[in-house]
């Protein structure tokens, strides 16, 4: 098992889990961007990004306001 640090919040995962896997398991509004580490994924890169242990992963979704 991995832990990763989701959203501010501890969460543990299976070994090899990558993005896309996670991001599939989670109800997410249409339109968001993923950082781990500090660092922007992009949408193709989901399926290819591994999930290790100690990552920090923050999913911010976009919103309108007037």
């Amino acid at each position: 098992m991995a832990h990763i640090t989701l959203n501010g919040n501890k969460k543990e995962i299976s070994e090899g889990t990558t993005l896309e896997a996670l991001l599939g398991q989670m109800e997410l509004p249409r339109f968001y961007v993923v950082e781990k580490n500090l660092e922007i994924i992009y949408k193709e890169n989901y399926s290819s990004t591994i999930l290790s242990d100690g990552d920090i992963l923050e999913i911010a979704a976009f919103c309108g306001g007037g």
